[in-house]
């Protein structure tokens, strides 16, 4: 895997191969580094060996949730930025969970223009 050092990585997981390719295309296009997978488990193997600036994740995935895997990536590399984001209205609990992990979020759609400023931290 080639990175280029100057360039912040960023990890896009979605279980939509379509959406996780389409955001990584779009980072890099704009001077980020990407790597798209599409499981929350794919991504706690992956981390170790990517180190990612920035997380960004679909909550709803089959098997592991974005919360979950998001939690377990955290533990594994602390000061990676998680961004997750939804299409689903989430509960006042989801939220403060959220919240609670110092995750961020983004609701979809996804604006490209949103996305990058968000990982801008704009």
């Amino acid at each position: 895997m080639r990175c280029e050092s100057n360039k912040p990585k960023v990890l896009v997981i979605d279980d939509d191969k379509m959406v996780a390719d389409t955001l990584a295309e779009v980072l890099r296009m704009h001077g980020f580094s990407p790597v798209a997978l599409y499981s929350g488990e794919q991504a706690i193997e992956f981390v170790e060996s990517f180190q990612p600036d920035i997380v960004l994740s679909d909550i709803r995935m089959s098997r592991l949730d974005g919360i979950e895997a998001a939690r377990n990536i955290r533990n594994l590399h602390p000061e990676c930025r998680v961004i997750l984001f939804t299409a689903s209205t989430m509960s006042p609990k989801t939220k403060k969970v959220i919240e609670g992990e110092g995750f961020e979020l983004l609701q979809r759609p996804l604006h490209p223009q949103n996305v990058l400023s968000a990982l801008r931290g704009q």
